[in-house]
């Protein structure tokens, strides 16, 4: 997975995994349309969001800001 925290989508460092989200992040995150390609495990497992703009990115979007 990328190791930078940085959202491609606003800039900010705020990708944060789902053990990182607090309770009410995680029930937004839940409530967020997904990609059909993944599972919600496989979502909570492999993906990271931004908590300012709440773009998910998922471990092969890897990407250099």
């Amino acid at each position: 997975m990328n190791t930078e925290r940085y959202c491609f989508k606003c800039g900010e460092e705020t990708l944060r995994t789902w053990d990182e989200l607090g309770d009410d992040e995680r029930e937004l995150v839940r409530r967020l349309p997904g990609s059909g390609d993944y599972s919600a495990d496989e979502r909570k497992a492999m993906h990271r969001w931004c908590t300012r703009c709440w773009h998910e990115e998922n471990e092969d979007q890897a990407r250099v800001v």
